[in-house]
């Protein structure tokens, strides 16, 4: 029996060949698996739009997006991709100052290279992004009324969380053939929240029984050895740019456009609509604002 340590050894792939080694020639599947890559993002001060969002693809959808990401950032000297860095011209993108300074050089580099990560996942249209952005003004007015713990989480994030979990649900299935599932990869920077995350996407699990069905693990990942998080942060990024812009999809300044499935934003509305529906599901009265 291998140790645990040898185990760690192995990847998806790897274990997805000792399953299906690729001389017996399948052709055909009993049920495609999907990945989904997610990771969170704000507002400078948290005080605007809270964003869980990320992209998810087939196996071998993923193969040549991580070579050609790979590829891109040894070709700048780059160990990793991440946006806060990128648009500070800091941590990894700080080799481009000149000085201390962060020029208009210096920042145009930084964007090139970003625009040269999104050409990247262009060439790959199988892999589509999911993002769920939820506003925090309307939501921390919300969350407070009678009942509404019951149905929406304190945590925002969380609620994003579930809701990009679904969302990326029903895009699977609507292209998917098959009874196939999506397995989730969160960023784990913060080991003890993931923790809570986990715990989380089980509740979720527990509360929509149709939908899990068709929802595989939920893994953490370092996102600076991991190119499909670094990925995830980019779209996470954007769509936080895109919830405070109020922009449509076919704006000319939302990037990735090929590559969007699905942007949701919480506004007032939405919440309204959930705590509704999740209040009536109980059987329990609405909060007088619901009722005007």
């Amino acid at each position: 029996m291998c140790a645990a340590s040898q185990l760690d050894n192995f990847e998806l792939d790897d274990l997805f060949d000792l399953v299906f080694p690729p001389e017996i020639e399948i052709r055909g599947y009993m049920c495609m698996v999907y990945t989904a890559y997610l990771d969170d993002s704000k507002d400078k001060c948290a005080k605007r739009v809270m964003v869980s969002a990320g992209f998810y693809g087939r196996r071998y959808d993923w193969l040549p997006f991580r070579v050609q990401w790979r590829r891109v950032l040894v070709k700048h000297g780059l160990d990793y991709y991440k946006s806060s860095e990128c648009w500070s011209v800091d941590g990894q993108f700080r080799k481009f100052r000149e000085g201390d300074c962060a020029t208009a050089k210096a920042k145009q580099k930084a964007q090139d290279i970003r625009r040269e990560l999104q050409e990247v996942v262009r060439s790959q249209p199988d892999i589509r992004a999911v993002g769920v952005a939820v506003q925090l003004e309307h939501y921390h007015r919300m969350v407070v009324l009678p009942g509404a713990s019951d149905v929406l989480p304190a945590d925002p994030y969380k609620a994003a969380l579930c809701s990009v979990m679904f969302e990326t649900t029903k895009a699977m299935r609507k292209h998917a053939k098959g009874h196939s599932k999506v397995a989730f990869v969160h960023d784990d920077s913060n080991r003890a929240y993931f923790d809570e995350l986990r715990a989380t996407y089980r509740e979720f699990l527990r509360l929509n029984k149709t939908t899990a069905k068709y929802i595989g693990g939920f893994q953490p990942s370092d996102d600076k050895i991991t190119p499909a998080l670094q990925l995830a942060d980019l779209i996470a990024n954007h769509t936080t740019f895109l919830a405070g812009k109020h922009l449509d999809l076919q704006d000319a300044k939302v990037e990735m456009q090929e590559n969007i499935g699905r942007l949701v934003v919480w506004d007032d509305s939405y919440i309204r609509a959930v705590l509704e529906h999740g209040l009536l599901k109980k059987g329990k009265p609405l909060p007088f604002e619901l009722e005007e």
